[in-house]
């Protein structure tokens, strides 16, 4: 009997509580982002009350607290402001209202807020929203140019909280419906030109964005939108174009180098064996107008004598080309030499062990260059 009576009075404290402390209601407010948010505390009466930050997970933080006793009024902040960054932006009203605001909203103030008393509380969930701006895939000038039967293709974006949806109109044209943030046209033919409108919007704000797209007869060569969006931009065949024809002038280029180098070369080869520096040498035959003329050919039977012209001091610097003598030159000496095997070139014979030379002297009028040169 004696439990019966216990069990009675527990559940007669339990009905109680949840009568003197009520939840008295809870609402859901939104605000723009930046603006200020307003929480009343309607309907909690009592000589001590409090606003509190809810957690997920149902945890209380104090944020203020206001304790009433006849005239005397007593408002005080606690660091739960900090807490949640609410510092200098969260205030209450001192009176019976009790009510909060939160200044210059921000993201983080989202959440849920209770004012709270041992008569009963309420509960506001705070959700901050924005529409920052709403834009679309094509040209800072907003037009595009396709030619007919072409594809127009256009995407809208928007810098929203929460995410946006979003519709498609044309100006002018009531039957023109599309959703979605990406509108294609295939097709195209002349009716298709017109101001298309992408409208971006939430359940708190929206926004809109236009383009203005003109069909033409005439090809359209250059590309009026960013490749992928309106359908310009260089296809896959393009590209092996252009690759294609990059190798081939890369091919070009390297075969007329080998040929430059080879020609390069032949010159060098033709250099090789000619004096160079300040002398110069030219080789004349008998009866050249350069040579003696009491110089004549060998006999049948004899080898053919090749004479030198040698210039000590007319030779251009570096050069490796023969040096002509001219009738304003110094005296030039001349050498008989009688190879063997007479030259068969241009090219200067060079002597070997064996062959021989009746005679040679080669003498210059200056001594500090003079040059004796005598061989049997």
């Amino acid at each position: 009997m004696d439990c019966r009576l216990m069990l009675l009075d527990m559940l007669v404290l339990v009905s109680l509580s949840l009568f003197l402390c009520p939840t008295v209601g809870a609402a859901n407010i939104t605000v723009e982002m930046g603006q200020t948010a307003t929480l009343p505390c309607t309907g909690v009466t009592n000589d001590f009350r409090e606003w509190q930050r809810l957690g997920d997970d149902g945890t209380e933080t104090q944020l203020i607290t206001l304790y009433k006793s006849g005239s005397t009024t007593d408002l005080q902040e606690k660091s739960g402001l900090d807490t949640f960054n609410l510092r200098g932006r969260f205030t209450a009203t001192a009176d019976d209202a009790f009510t909060a605001t939160i200044t210059n909203t921000r993201e983080s103030d989202d959440g849920r807020y209770q004012c709270d008393s041992t008569s009963g509380s309420v509960v506001h969930m705070l959700l901050t929203y924005y529409m920052n701006s709403v834009s679309l895939s094509t040209p800072p000038t907003g037009s595009v140019t396709e030619s007919i039967g072409g594809r127009f293709i256009v995407t809208c974006t928007a810098d929203s909280k929460p995410a946006a949806s979003f519709t498609w109109t044309k100006q002018g044209d009531s039957n023109f419906t599309a959703t979605g943030a990406r509108l294609e046209i295939s097709n195209l033919n002349m009716n298709d030109s017109g101001t298309y409108m992408c409208t971006a919007f939430h359940a708190y704000a929206s926004g809109t964005a236009t383009v203005q797209l003109t069909v033409t007869e005439e090809p359209v060569t250059t590309p009026t939108s960013p490749q992928g969006q309106t359908g310009g931009g260089l296809g896959t065949g393009g590209i092996v174009g252009i690759v294609i024809a990059f190798l081939a002038l890369a091919a070009i280029g390297v075969v007329g180098f080998v040929l430059w180098k080879r020609k390069k070369g032949s010159g060098r080869e033709k250099d090789d064996g000619v004096e160079s520096g300040d002398d110069a040498v030219t080789y004349h035959s008998p009866g050249h107008p350069g040579a003696p003329e009491n110089l004549s050919r060998p006999p049948p039977n004899e080898p053919e004598v090749m004479y030198a012209e040698l210039d000590l001091k007319n030779a251009p610097a570096g050069s490796r080309r023969p040096y002509v003598a001219t009738p304003d030159d110094s005296p030039t000496e001349y050498a008989q030499i009688r190879p063997d095997k007479p030259p068969r070139s241009s090219v200067p014979h060079t002597l070997a062990p064996d062959d021989k030379t009746e005679y040679a002297s080669i003498s210059k009028p200056k001594p500090s260059r003079r040059l004796d040169l005598q061989a049997v």
